[in-house]
């Protein structure tokens, strides 16, 4: 029932309404000097209904990510290798890799390890097949049936050279680490009719361009990331994709585009619950992540 209230009455009914506010407040059902919670975006959510773990190993720390409706069968294993000038713990926060990976919507368990920050320092993980187990003891997570991939950016072209040897690698993902030795780069996807390779340009066009030329007869080339996220059917269905970058050496793997893009580029599924229906791109950090100088 509506009433309308004049004069004193009005006054008296203002009073009333402070009081419960009050009481409500000292009671704890409402909050007077609180702030609401900013609503969590879709992804955020989506990175909180999964697992992580951050494993202490004798070779560092290593963080593992898998997304709610996660299920071995055709899962993938993506292993995210970060460049020089930073480790593993900066650029799961700063380049928000879980965010990232749960933007690409895929069904896989995501494991970041220590690897170089700098070009004096040794691979930590030469042995892919170690890292695996040791994931797989530390975590109990039902092993992944699907592609193993290797996702490396740039001076992690050197954990990419010491994992060619494993021969359950499927597929490596280039983002801007080609640094001179094509040869290297081509023996290995030349090596099995199986094998996949995406190649990300930008500092390393010189390079880049010089392997599509080689290997032009199996290419796909994109010459740039698509502002809609679309990938092309041919795109997804070569066994080599080249990408001429619009973005920046850095951009590539901080501002949310061009990681969740080439995992999908791959043969992975999309989990029907994740947000892979969400645009491209991140929100920029409230506070810039600290300088860093790339390979």
């Amino acid at each position: 029932m509506k009433r309308v209230l004049f004069g004193l009455g009005a006054t008296i009914a203002a009073g009333i309404a402070g009081v419960v506010a009050v009481s409500l407040a000292e009671d704890g059902g409402v909050d007077a000097g609180a702030e609401a919670e900013p609503e969590r975006s879709d992804v955020d959510q989506a990175v909180a209904a999964g697992r992580s773990w951050r494993l202490d190993t004798a070779n560092g720390p290593v963080h593992v990510w898998v997304p709610a409706g996660y299920h071995p069968d055709g899962a993938a294993t993506i292993l995210y290798a970060h460049g020089y000038y930073t480790d593993v713990d900066q650029a799961w926060v700063n380049h928000r890799l879980p965010q990232q990976f749960a933007l690409s919507g895929a069904n896989a368990l995501f494991i970041a390890p220590e690897v170089p920050s700098g070009s004096r320092q040794a691979v930590h993980w030469p042995s892919l097949a170690d890292l695996l187990v040791e994931v797989q003891g530390a975590t109990g997570v039902a092993r992944p049936m699907g592609a193993t991939v290797a996702i490396g950016h740039s001076g992690a072209y050197r954990v990419m050279f010491a994992w060619m040897d494993y021969p359950g690698l499927d597929a490596i993902v280039a983002m801007d680490a080609m640094y001179d030795e094509v040869d290297t780069w081509q023996a290995w996807i030349e090596g099995s009719a199986a094998r996949r390779l995406v190649v990300v340009g930008d500092d390393t066009v010189r390079w880049t361009e010089e392997l599509a030329r080689a290997l032009a007869d199996e290419t796909v080339t994109l010459d740039r990331f698509p502002d809609d996220g679309h990938v092309p059917a041919q795109a997804r269905r070569a066994r080599i994709v080249y990408v001429r970058s619009q973005f920046g050496h850095m951009p590539l793997v901080t501002e949310g585009f061009a990681l969740p893009y080439v995992i999908r580029l791959l043969p992975v599924e999309l989990l029907p619950d994740a947000p892979w229906d969400e645009p491209l791109g991140l929100p920029p950090l409230d506070a810039a992540p600290p300088d860093t100088v790339a390979r």
